[in-house]
């Protein structure tokens, strides 16, 4: 039993850094000045293109890039812990 959850422990302390090495690379990413730029410049113009003026500035874009930056974190936890999730239960059953 102390092996079955020596194992576990291990997969799982493997998983958390993945998970925070992916996280460092999004957030990398996402917080990077010149994204915000990018972004900013991409909804001004999806903004002109339907007549609506969409101009985040300051907060509002960090909020932004929060969110989705919140969302590929979720997104990165499903995908890598799922599997183990799915072997233990698949462990426990038999």
């Amino acid at each position: 039993m102390s092996n079955v959850i020596g194992q576990f422990s291990n997969v799982f302390n493997e998983k958390i850094v993945q998970v925070s090495l992916i996280s460092a690379v999004l957030f990398y990413i996402v917080a990077n000045p010149w994204l915000f730029s990018q972004v900013d410049t991409v909804l001004q113009s999806v903004g002109r293109t339907v007549g609506v003026s969409l101009r985040f500035e300051g907060q509002g874009l960090l909020i932004l890039h929060s969110l989705v930056f919140a969302v590929l974190v979720g997104f990165t936890i499903k995908y890598l812990f799922e599997p183990l999730l799915q072997r233990k239960l698949i462990n426990s059953s038999s």
